[in-house]
């Protein structure tokens, strides 16, 4: 009984440890979208567009990848 007990409460420090690197992920997809933002205002390269449309689905992605987490998990 327990290995029950001990195995269910590994599962949920590893739940949450799941969820909380997807959030860290998020903030981490946010600063990446700021610093192109940042960077297309600063320079003029000629694909702006695409970088930062990169950047969002990289946002995107990374706020798909948390919900995926939360409901998997």
């Amino acid at each position: 009984m327990e290995l029950l007990n001990l195995s269910s409460q590994v599962a949920l420090i590893l739940k949450l440890a799941g969820g909380l690197a997807a959030g860290f992920y998020i903030i981490f997809a946010f600063v990446i979208v700021r610093q192109v933002n940042k960077m297309t205002e600063t320079l003029e390269v000629g694909l702006e567009s695409v970088l930062r449309a990169v950047a969002i689905l990289h946002l995107l992605f990374s706020i798909g990848a948390l919900i995926a987490v939360l409901v998997i998990l």
